[in-house]
C-alpha cells in the first residue's frame, strides 16, 4: 500500500505541487534535483482545484472545441474528465523525471485548494517545492524541462532568503546544491532593518559559503512581504527561490498572488 500524504516515510520525501504549466514543470525539475542530491523520494501532488467547480453553471463558463471553436456550458463531468487527464499527464511526467535520475517516486491526488493542501503538508514535512499557473486555464507542459540537469541550459540565479542575524544552514545548503547543479549564480537575500545589520549578516553568510567552497552575492531587503518577494524575483530574473520557515511563508498575506506572479519554483524549508 502506498503511504498517505501525512505519513512520515523511512526515506526522506521531497514534495512538489504539480499542474499543467511550464512553471510547474520547472518546480518538478528543481524538486528532482533536490531529491537526487539528498537521496530522497520525489513525491508529486496534484490538487483538484475546487475553484474550477465553482464555475459550473456560470453563464461565461464554457468549454471550447479546438477544432470547431464551438462552445458549450461547463459541466461536472467536464471538470472530472479534465482532472483525470491532468493527473495522468502529470504522473507520467513525474515518472519520466524520476526515471532519468533513478529516483524513488510517488504520486498523490487531493481535492481542495492548493494553498490549503500546502499548509497541511507543511505541518508534517520539511521540504516542499511549489510552482503554480495563473488562473485555472489548462496549458501545455514542455517535457524537455523535466530531463536531466546536464541537458539543460544555464538558468537564472538561485535566491536564498536569510533573516538578519540568522543564517539557515539548511536553506544555504539547498541553495548551494541547486546553484551548482544548474551552473547558476547564488544570491543571498538578507532581510535587515539597517545597513550595519545587513553587513554583519552578509559577512557571516559569506563565511558560511566559503566553508562550503562556493561564493554568492548579497542583496539587502528591508522587510519581507509578498510584493517585495515578487519584485526581487523579477528584478534578478530568478531561476529558483529558497525560503526558510515554510509556515511563515504560507501565512504570508497575498500567498496566492506570490505563487501566481513569481515566475520560478519556490522551495520551502523547515
Amino acid at each position: 500500500m502506498s503511504p498517505t500524504l501525512l505519513e512520515r516515510p523511512v526515506v526522506p520525501r521531497i514534495w512538489v505541487a504539480l499542474d499543467e504549466s511550464p512553471r510547474s514543470t520547472a518546480a518538478l525539475t528543481a524538486a528532482a534535483d533536490l531529491a537526487a542530491g539528498l537521496d530522497a523520494e520525489l513525491a508529486g501532488l496534484f490538487v483538484e482545484d475546487i475553484n474550477l467547480q465553482h464555475l459550473i453553471g456560470l453563464p461565461f463558463a464554457r468549454e471550447f472545441s479546438l477544432l470547431s471553436g464551438v462552445g458549450r456550458p461547463l459541466s461536472q463531468d467536464d471538470v472530472e474528465r479534465t482532472w483525470r487527464r491532468e493527473a495522468e499527464t502529470l504522473q507520467r511526467l513525474l515518472a519520466e523525471a524520476a526515471g532519468s535520475l533513478r529516483l524513488r517516486w510517488s504520486f498523490h491526488v487531493a481535492r481542495g485548494r492548493v494553498s490549503a493542501e500546502m499548509n497541511t503538508l507543511a505541518q508534517a514535512f520539511d521540504l516542499i517545492v511549489l510552482g503554480r499557473r495563473s488562473g485555472i486555464q489548462v496549458m501545455t507542459v514542455s517535457r524537455t524541462a523535466a530531463r536531466h540537469a546536464g541537458n539543460r541550459p544555464r538558468t537564472g540565479p538561485v535566491l536564498v532568503l536569510l533573516d538578519e542575524g540568522s543564517i539557515s544552514a539548511r536553506s544555504l545548503d539547498l541553495g548551494v546544491m541547486l546553484a551548482r547543479r544548474h551552473g547558476a549564480e547564488l544570491l543571498l537575500l538578507i532581510d535587515a532593518e539597517n545597513e550595519d545589520a545587513y553587513r554583519v549578516t552578509c559577512a557571516a553568510a559569506q563565511t558560511a559559503l566559503k566553508a562550503r567552497e562556493t561564493s554568492g552575492r548579497c542583496v539587502w531587503l528591508i522587510g519581507i512581504n509578498g510584493s517585495k518577494l515578487i519584485q526581487v524575483a523579477r528584478r534578478e530574473e530568478a531561476g529558483c527561490l529558497v525560503l526558510p520557515d515554510k509556515e511563515r511563508f504560507l501565512r504570508t498575506e497575498g500567498l496566492d498572488r506570490v505563487l501566481d506572479e513569481i515566475e520560478c519554483p519556490i522551495v520551502l524549508t523547515g
